[in-house]
């Protein structure tokens, strides 16, 4: 068969073929063939082995996400790196990506840095080395909580007026964004990364509710020991409301996949979140499909394992 192959089998790129047994070897004249490339990648430049795969169609991409007032740590970068990698590589195969770095912007952290600030910080201290100051403060407040528990209630005192949209809350809860994300840029810079969108988890703060009141309409809310949970048939329950109506991650994570899907109607989403987070996606891409959307199935979670 490789015989009656090589009598059939001819280009001006190929040198020679060789019958060898089963095998039809193929040499290609090299000077051509480099020529030929060489012209190709000359004339497309960064367009050279562009794909068309995507069709100009949308991939969000969920990367980086750092927390605010902490260190940039090893799984951050990791989910930074693996994440615009995968960015280039979807682009190179013709989508449209969109770079989010869903910021760890919210909690009762808040309440507790806000309560720091007030009594033991400083402006020119905190905007001079913001993540230092910042973490120096938080850890403050729980040495100084242990003999002044008074000072717990403080904080939740200050994180429900920051959810409230005090203004004096708001205001300092947004500068201890800003300066973070300042630090933060300093290190996508060496990088040369960039974002479409630092949309954290405080811009979902007023699109959760609807969420909750889709998933009661849909009866797929119910009450177990006090707090709200949706039961799935392939995971352990997804916890929506805690016992005191605190919402969670899910929560959060449920109301940002809705606004991406709306806002920009992707083909393809993906969570590069390391792989402690499996079981939570599971269960996030799970309630999503028993809503009853098929877009359910484009979200992935791409886990990367800890170090």
């Amino acid at each position: 068969i490789a015989a009656d192959i090589s009598g059939s089998v001819s280009s001006p790129l190929f040198e020679k073929i060789e019958v060898v047994g089963g095998y039809l070897n193929v040499f290609l004249k090299k000077d051509v063939v480099l020529r030929e490339v060489l012209e190709e990648i000359l004339s497309s430049k960064q367009h050279y082995g562009d794909q068309h795969a995507g069709d100009g169609q949308v991939a969000t991409i969920d990367m980086s996400s750092p927390n605010i007032a902490k260190p940039f740590s090893m799984g951050h970068l990791r989910s930074t790196v693996i994440g615009n990698a995968l960015s280039l590589i979807l682009q190179k195969n013709g989508y449209e990506t969109v770079k989010i770095n869903h910021l760890g912007d919210w909690g009762t952290q808040f309440g507790k840095l806000i309560t720091a600030y007030k009594k033991w910080g400083s402006e020119e201290a905190v905007a001079a080395q913001p993540i230092k100051e910042l973490l120096k403060l938080y850890v403050q407040f729980h040495d100084e909580a242990v003999n002044n528990p008074a000072l717990e209630d403080e904080a939740r005192k200050w994180f429900k007026l920051l959810e409230d949209g005090n203004e004096e809350a708001r205001a300092l809860g947004e500068g201890f964004r800003d300066e973070s994300l300042k630090e933060f840029s300093g290190i996508y810079d060496l990088m040369g990364i960039e974002f479409d969108s630092f949309a954290g988890e405080a811009f979902y703060n007023d699109k959760m509710q609807n969420v909750v009141d889709e998933l009661k309409e849909k009866n797929l809310l119910i009450e177990s020991e006090g707090a709200h949970v949706v039961k799935l048939p392939n995971f352990p329950p997804c916890l929506i409301m805690k016992q005191d109506g605190a919402t969670l991650y899910a929560t959060r994570d449920l109301a940002a996949a809705f606004y991406r899907e709306q806002q920009y109607k992707p083909a393809k989403v993906f969570y590069v979140v390391g792989n402690e987070q499996s079981l939570h996606f599971k269960q996030l891409f799970s309630v999503i499909e028993m809503m009853g959307y098929d877009w359910a199935r484009q979200l992935q979670h791409v886990p990367f394992g800890m170090m």
